[in-house]
């Protein structure tokens, strides 16, 4: 990202004002800072979905450009909230993150119970790994906040994707399974950014990037408590 700027007119919002940063294939960033910092545009910002004016490149890529597609369908993204369908099962919303590649025999796999083909071994890996498999027939609408969550965490992580953008992957979950999460996160074999708000999540990551304001205010190691009670409480760093 060089210089990057995103405002919403319609709300009088600069959510991003000139931010530069550089991540790493293979990477692992946390996204620190207040609610309304830009941790979640930014994110977005790498999947050309907000309203953007600068460079954005991921992979050498342009998101806004002609590789929107492309980019994208290389992503997982593991929304706030979940973002899941509610009327229909979990199984169906865990699988739908492989939805690019579906070809009509898939669909019919997909429908009748089974994953598409070629994901039916990692699948059943992560809804072990993650507790789900009592809870994927469901509606998504019957499952607890929690339970939304790792399916939705599952449903980035099933087509191995090689950029990782995680947006509060902890909300809702309890301690234990939100330790798996993270650690889910660390495994991946992808570019790994995720936002969150806990600060116990954010030291797990080697390198943590604090927003405020829309503006970069800390690029480096894990933060200590001074430096994280000058970015809540919006002091000057």
């Amino acid at each position: 990202m060089r210089d990057l700027t995103v405002e919403f007119a319609d709300r009088g919002l600069l959510a991003l004002d000139g931010v530069d940063l550089e991540v790493d294939a293979g990477e692992r960033v946390a996204l620190l800072g207040p609610s309304g910092a830009g941790k979640s545009t930014l994110l977005r910002a790498l999947l050309g979905a907000v309203p953007a004016v600068g460079t954005v490149r991921v992979g050498g890529r342009d998101p806004y450009g002609r590789s929107t597609r492309e980019i994208r369908r290389n992503a997982g993204f593991l929304r706030q909230g979940d973002d899941l369908i509610l009327g229909v099962s979990g199984r169906l919303n865990a699988l739908m993150g492989t939805v690019a590649g579906w070809r009509l025999r898939d669909w019919c796999k997909v429908l009748s119970g089974r994953a598409p083909s070629g994901y039916a071994d990692r699948f059943a890996e992560l809804a072990a790994r993650h507790g789900v498999v009592d809870c994927l027939s469901a509606r998504a609408s019957q499952l607890s906040g929690g339970q939304r969550q790792r399916v939705a965490l599952i449903r980035a992580l099933l087509p191995a994707p090689g950029l990782l953008l995680a947006d509060e992957p902890t909300t809702g979950l309890d301690p234990v399974t939100s330790a798996e999460a993270v650690r889910a996160l660390h495994e991946a074999d992808a570019t790994v950014i995720a936002a969150t708000h806990d600060l116990t999540v954010a030291a797990t990551f080697p390198r943590v990037v604090a927003l405020r304001e829309g503006r970069v205010v800390h690029d480096g190691p894990p933060i200590d408590e001074t430096i994280s009670a000058k970015i809540y409480q919006q002091e000057k760093v």
